[in-house]
């Protein structure tokens, strides 16, 4: 008996912590899509302060990380964005198939950090690893941000073969033709680039990147009118924004109105 008693008491205990957390995420999942919300309308302090309270209530929750990595991100406090990532990492099995691909995820982000710091070779590794997972359901952002690194290095062989993976998996995803103009552009195919922005503004037409980028190359192509068509819908959709500023200044450059 008294070699068994010992088992049983940890039987208990592991079954204990287990209903714990699934008792706990009840209540830290709905704080941590709330936080996600206030993220995606903009409210950086709302978002903070819910995942500051799904994280009491839950410690051991993933997406509270996860959210937390892109909060630290977006105000540039890098390391502890990636201490977050690896949180998110650590705890990621914990969802099983409620969040499936959730360390995925954070491999990805965590290598877009690594890449905004200049750690191009951990970058590289972190979205390789996000690329490991079959559950991971977006592949394609993770081949993207593989390829602009690739870009930065002048790998370009490589970029192209990311970019064509992350299309093949989703050929609507505009991020990844905005992608291949830019490595297009930086071999002089200009009317690749072209073509491929063209692509990226049929898939999402409100991409002020890309009609930044379809304005240039119209403009250094030639195409005035084509240019100046684009330079005046990025000042539509980014008025108050970095691009609609450039845009806006160049329109004033060649002698025409925004409008």
């Amino acid at each position: 008996m008294k070699k068994v008693i010992p088992i049983v008491i940890i039987l208990v205990f592991i079954t204990g912590c287990a209903t714990t957390f699934k008792e706990r995420r009840k209540t830290s999942g709905p704080m941590a899509a709330l936080a996600m919300l206030k993220l995606q309308e903009g409210d950086v302090q709302g978002a903070i302060l819910e995942l500051k309270k799904a994280k009491e209530v839950n410690p051991k929750d993933p997406e509270v990380y996860y959210g937390l990595a892109l909060v630290y991100q977006m105000t540039d406090e890098l390391d502890k964005a990636l201490k977050c990532c690896n949180k998110t990492i650590a705890y990621g099995n914990k969802l099983g198939f409620e969040h499936p691909g959730m360390a995925s995820e954070a491999y990805n982000l965590k290598g877009v950090i690594l890449f905004k710091q200049g750690n191009n070779k951990d970058a590289i590794n972190a979205f390789k690893r996000a690329l490991k997972d079959e559950l991971y359901f977006t592949p394609e952002y993770a081949l993207r941000n593989l390829a602009d690194v690739y870009i930065s290095l002048g790998e370009f062989d490589k970029a192209k073969k990311s970019l064509e993976m992350a299309l093949e998996h989703n050929s609507h995803y505009a991020p990844a033709w905005e992608a291949m103009s830019r490595l297009f552009v930086s071999q002089g195919e200009y009317g690749s680039a072209i073509n491929a922005l063209r692509h990226a503004i049929l898939e999402f037409p409100g991409y002020t990147e890309a009609h930044w980028g379809l304005a240039g190359l119209y403009l250094k192509t030639g195409r005035r009118a084509d240019g100046i068509r684009h330079l005046q819908e990025v000042v539509r959709l980014d008025k108050e924004g970095p691009f609609g500023s450039l845009a806006l200044k160049k329109l004033m450059d060649l002698g025409v109105s925004p409008e």
